[in-house]
């Protein structure tokens, strides 16, 4: 009786973990999908493609066996990372420059005087 039970909980479990694979390729597939809409209707690249190329950039240009500095990178208004040849020391750096700002206005609501 005990091997039954084992064999039951044993199928269960392979069921369970074939239906949560399942599902995380569902969701994977649905981001994917929501991306790729995403990038034709903004022309925003997703943020896991921007990763994705810089790091091949990293990779490409960083010497075999030596780690690249970070300080050498920058990021270009195409959204890319590229070294930059020639860079300042940072007490001379300008002030950081903020990317995907969202400004909005906002209205107080007139009060009336109290008395």
């Amino acid at each position: 009786m005990a091997f039954f039970t084992r064999l039951i909980f044993a199928l269960m479990g392979m069921a369970f973990a074939t239906l949560f694979a399942i599902g995380v390729l569902c969701w994977l597939t649905l981001y994917v999908v929501f991306a790729c809409l995403r990038w034709l209707a903004t022309g925003q690249k997703p943020q896991v493609l921007l990763m994705w190329q810089q790091i091949q950039i990293m990779r490409k240009s960083m010497p075999s066996g030596q780690g690249a500095s970070w300080a050498s990178w920058s990021r270009t208004s195409d959204g890319q990372w590229h070294e930059a040849h020639g860079h300042t020391p940072a007490s001379g750096r300008n002030a950081d420059v903020i990317e995907d700002a969202v400004v909005r206005e906002i209205h107080d609501k007139p009060s009336l005087p109290k008395g």
